[in-house]
């Protein structure tokens, strides 16, 4: 019996037990049930893949962060204008979807110039040289929790790449994780804050 069904049953058995009532007894007024919330109002909550990510969500939550101006101000760090639309799309729906859970997250990049590379190259913040990284070409997003940036565990990005996933299958998009294990993407190192298109080659925007 689903949840829904048991809450349905409780009412149901409350309404009767309420109508045997000696009629000398005064009843109080029973409010009506509210509406069950379905899955077609807000999606279920992801199943956890394995045991203590709970814990781990809550120690990437603030709730007070996310009402703070500084986190809306990160909302504009990176420049996303011109970029392909299902990159500021996802960007979007992954910051939303986890806000929702009041973990604050923000878009640290997803432009990069020449420039820009050539210098996270030399500092071996990447080990692509331009122009031969999806940002580059607004093709990629990078996206870090307002507080601790990249200095998530591996559990804790694990939450956040099990969300995304999530979300780039119910909207269909294709899209490659920095974060997946080794072997299952050797494409780059492991990078759990970089999302980038899986065919970013055949829609690369020049600017």
């Amino acid at each position: 019996m689903s949840i829904a069904d048991k809450v349905r049953e409780a009412v149901a058995r409350l309404g009767a037990r309420q109508s045997y009532r000696p009629d000398h007894r005064v009843r109080r007024a029973v409010a009506p049930a509210p509406p069950l919330v379905t899955g077609d109002e807000y999606p279920p909550p992801p199943p956890w893949p394995e045991v203590g990510l709970r814990q781990s969500l809550a120690g990437m939550a603030d709730k007070q962060y996310c009402l703070s101006v500084h986190y809306g101000q990160q909302q504009m760090r990176a420049d996303q204008t011109g970029a392909h639309p299902v990159i500021v799309e996802f960007t979007r729906l992954l910051i939303r979807r986890l806000r929702v859970l009041d973990v604050p997250m923000y878009p640290h990049c997803v432009w990069r110039t020449k420039a820009d590379q050539e210098s996270a190259f030399v500092r071996g913040v990447t080990t692509v040289r331009y122009p031969d990284s999806a940002h580059n070409w607004g093709c990629a997003t990078d996206i870090v929790h307002g507080l601790k940036h990249w200095g998530l565990t591996p559990k804790q990005w694990s939450i956040v790449g099990h969300i995304g996933f999530e979300i780039a299958h119910q909207r269909g998009f294709k899209l490659v994780w920095g974060g997946d294990d080794p072997g299952v993407n050797d494409a780059f190192d492991w990078d759990p804050a970089h999302w980038e298109l899986a065919d970013w080659r055949a829609h690369m925007i020049a600017r």
